[in-house]
């Protein structure tokens, strides 16, 4: 209570600020560290709130109506009829996937086709090229297409384009649509189109993957509502998806809470990392002051007083760098939404967030205190008698433990209350806070055992030059593990963020792939396969795989109806496996993605008249809670069959093949209503567009996927999903840099020393600039070598117990981040010391002195 009181005493501030005017900009920077921090979560906090108010703003665009019913089957004449009932601003839509030629004789490209019929979306507005094109197409039975694709196949505004076998003339390019983002594009180019031009097109034949949606807008939410409840024992009996502006609006919240969190954690991690380099500053600059605090108390001055004025001075600059950090913060913030740009379906209002600002400024402060508790303590302990002792003080080392065990509590418990906020969850919150610890320790250890190699390694045949900048890591007061955790801990986030994506793409890189195909056919009818198979094969084309496809539902699971494991509260049953629709096939061999684990693989059955051995994937298992020997009821279209768990597989759904939940027995499923799929291997791209360009023109409503134009449009969704995580991790690496720079400022003057008395000995400027040259230079390997070697093992652990692939880094990308760290620490560096080139010795001394 006594050092509290002391607080607010004039006198203590008088004190505090006479002891900082000569040296204000010292302290500024051993604050500075947080600035970092700061700033991200700000950006970050602020990011987030500004998505929230844009949503409650716009949500009624982010679905384009107040209501959507969505299937995958026509919708029945029950349905229909509701429908027909409602009333109010209706529009319908069908979507599917086909192949678009955007030349005659030209490219094929697998595309999203949106067929509408009415005034979509109810709310907000397509944006095209030209304006009026959205207004016009239905109208006009024309299309618009995709801006993007139009750029890259070189077609314009009244070209035409053919989607499966229908040419149709392009009204306009597609710029955005509402509730859609860009990325969207990546999985096909979107092509709009009237729906009465699917009449008789043959583009929706049995087997097409089809969505069917009616949009409908209302007066009031109340209105909405009514609805809904009035639909919803209809949406149960025919599996009619309902969808609201609130639901998606919920939906939409949910992914940003998620990712801002995430985001935010990064944000915390630079921000404790600056935290760790304020202590490490304040404890050398009460290290370097204990002299001042043993002559004050030989003149009498209370203790409590001391260590008032030095945790005034603390806080005071915890809050400029607070200040400075939420500033930049706020700027950040007005450009983070260029990151996501891509990745959102609206455009974001922003604004600055209060909640946002007053967080950044008291957790500044906060960590800048806090983590300053051990070095403040430790200025009780200081004697006057230290005024007569030529000894060297350690602040932690004079502490009890119980005030060290006080003061760790504290920290860790102010940890956990942040991570918390952030996360929204406080057993998250300690599981994270305890991770990081662990992890900054691993850091600091490896930090520890690379530097104690570096000090071995000063060798005789070292030049002068290299065994000087070695031996400065190693001055007093240098913070050298510090420097090196904090930095490598950026370094550690980067090079995982790195290798994980790297290690996804080798997972599904199939381009290399001898045994991989070039083309995937699928939604070929019975009677178009053997004429498909042909086309193939006179197109210079090698059939890989040609499986039959039957769609079924699931009807019962262990002698129970669905509909009764539905109305059963206590079920855990997954309710996705339970209600999707299973596309499967049949044959007397397992593939090379599969393997057997439980049961026996049974190749053939007689019919449908006794219960059908079958094989089904672990992830099934999983979900619907089976075993070898359970029973399932299937409704093949309405054919009830009985089947029996056989085998158990294994199933790479990663290898770019059909590949199924359910496999049937030969002699069961050939009768009924079914389609094919079929992978395709070329020796060239010109025969691959070839083939593509064959069965798009004899086959219009086949879609094929080109693999290595699908693994191009993974590459790119990655690369701006990482690119945002990328930046926030880089708030880490200059977190790393301030502290760096702060370390210069605190031994300015022994570095200075150092110089003059090199340069009195005859050492020539380029000289002494090689040794600190040498010595910025190892700080950042070592930081780069700290924070790899952990991506390295962390990377390999997911490479061997996730992935199940052999771990190729990319050493070349990696060294050249090496060297980008190294670089910028001699920069920042020669920044500090370029004073000391300017004068001469005499001069140097001269002015350090005044």
């Amino acid at each position: 209570m006594k050092y509290f009181r002391e607080f607010f005493n004039p006198f203590s501030w008088k004190l505090a600020w006479r002891d900082a005017r000569p040296q204000w900009m010292s302290l500024l920077l051993y604050s500075s560290s947080v600035i970092a921090g700061v700033a991200a979560l700000v950006a970050i906090l602020s990011f987030r709130n500004d998505v929230f108010l844009t949503v409650d703003d716009q949500a009624r665009e982010l679905l384009g109506a107040d209501l959507e019913l969505r299937t995958t089957n026509p919708f029945p004449e029950q349905v229909i009829s509701f429908i027909d009932s409602i009333g109010g601003s209706t529009a319908s839509a069908v979507e599917f996937n086909s192949m678009v030629s955007y030349h005659f004789e030209g490219i094929s490209r697998l595309s999203q086709i949106r067929a509408i019929d009415g005034p979509f979306p109810i709310y907000g507005n397509i944006t095209t090229e030209p304006a009026d094109a959205a207004q016009n197409y239905q109208e006009r039975k024309t299309a618009l297409v995709e801006q993007s694709a139009m750029n890259q196949f070189g077609v314009s505004v009244g070209d035409t384009i053919r989607v499966g076998g229908i040419p149709i003339a392009i009204e306009g390019a597609l710029v955005s649509v509402p509730g859609e983002a860009a990325a969207f594009s990546l999985i096909g180019p979107r092509v709009y189109i009237p729906k009465d031009v699917l009449e008789g097109s043959g583009l929706l034949d049995r087997g097409s993957r089809v969505t069917y949606k009616e949009y409908f807008g209302f007066e009031s939410p109340e209105l909405t509502a009514s609805v809904v409840e009035a639909f919803r024992p209809l949406s149960r009996e025919h599996r009619v998806r309902i969808e609201t502006v609130e639901t998606r609006k919920q939906d939409f919240e949910s992914i940003v809470d998620n990712l801002a969190k995430f985001l935010g954690l990064i944000a915390f991690i630079a921000l404790l990392l600056g935290g760790l380099g304020v202590s490490s500053a304040i404890y050398v600059y009460i290290k370097r002051k204990s002299g001042a605090v043993a002559t004050l108390r030989c003149l009498g001055m209370p203790k409590e007083k001391i260590l008032a004025a030095f945790a005034i001075q603390i806080a005071i600059l915890g809050l400029v760098g607070a200040v400075a950090g939420t500033a930049i913060g706020i700027f950040i913030q007005f450009y983070i939404p260029v990151l996501f740009m891509d990745l959102l379906p609206i455009a974001i209002v922003q604004q600055i967030s209060l909640q946002a600002v007053t967080l950044g400024l008291v957790t500044g402060v906060l960590v800048s205190v806090v983590f300053s508790l051990l070095p403040l303590a430790a200025i009780s302990t200081i004697s006057p008698l230290l005024t007569l002792r030529n000894t060297e003080f350690s602040p932690i080392a004079a502490l009890s433990k119980k005030v060290k065990t006080v003061t760790l509590a504290i920290s860790l418990t102010f940890l956990i209350v942040i991570v918390g906020f952030l996360t929204e969850s406080f057993i998250v919150a300690i599981a994270f806070t305890l991770s990081l610890i662990f992890f900054i320790f691993l850091l600091w250890g490896v930090a520890a055992l690379l530097i104690a190699g570096v000090k071995k390694l000063r060798l005789k045949s070292f030049s002068y030059t290299m065994r000087q900048g070695m031996a400065n890591l190693f001055r007093p007061n240098n913070q050298t593990t510090m420097l090196v955790t904090t930095l490598g801990m950026g370094m550690l986030l980067i090079g995982t963020l790195y290798l994980s994506q790297d290690m996804l793409l080798q997972r599904i890189n199939f381009e290399t792939g001898e045994n991989m195909p070039d083309l995937v056919f699928y939604d070929i009818q019975s009677d178009q396969n053997q004429e498909l198979l042909a086309t193939i094969e006179e197109s210079n084309g090698i059939v890989m795989v040609n499986v039959p496809i039957v769609s079924m539902r699931l009807a019962s699971r262990k002698g129970r109806t669905i509909q009764e494991i539905r109305a059963d509260t206590t079920s855990d049953i997954s309710g996705w496996a339970l209600g999707r629709e299973y596309r499967v096939t049949y044959r007397s061999h397992l593939s090379e993605a599969e393997t057997i684990l439980e049961g026996e693989w049974i190749p053939e059955a007689d019919g449908i008249g006794s219960v059908v051995p079958i094989s089904i994937s672990t992830q099934i298992k999983e979900e619907l809670q089976l075993e070898v020997g359970d029973s399932l009821g299937f409704n093949v279209q309405g054919v009830p069959v009985n089947t029996v768990v056989a085998s158990v597989r294994e199933v790479d759904f990663q290898r770019p093949e059909p590949n199924f939940f359910v496999v049937f027995p030969e002699g069961v499923l050939e009768p009924a209503p079914q389609f094919y799929a079929a992978t395709v291997r070329a020796d060239s791209r010109s025969d691959i567009f070839a083939i593509q360009e064959a069965v798009v023109n004899r086959f219009p409503n086949i879609s094929a996927i080109d693999i290595s134009v699908a693994l191009d449009s993974v590459r790119q969704f990655l690369d701006k999903v990482a690119l945002a995580i990328r930046f926030m991790a880089l708030f880490s690496i200059l977190t790393g840099f301030i502290v760096l720079a702060s370390s210069i400022a605190i031994s300015r003057k022994q570095r200075t020393k150092e110089s003059v008395l090199l340069r009195t000995l005859g050492a020539a400027k380029s000289q002494v600039g090689s040794i600190q040259t040498i010595e910025y230079g190892l700080l950042g390997l070592l930081a780069s070598l700290t924070g790899l070697l952990l991506a390295f093992a962390a990377s390999w652990g997911l490479a061997f117990f996730y992935f199940d692939i052999t771990f190729v880094p990319d050493f070349l990308t990696l060294i050249l981040i090496t060297i980008i760290i190294m670089v910028s620490a001699i920069l920042i560096g020669w920044s500090g010391s370029r004073h000391i080139f300017k004068h001469s010795p005499l001069e140097i001394l001269r002015l350090e002195t005044t």
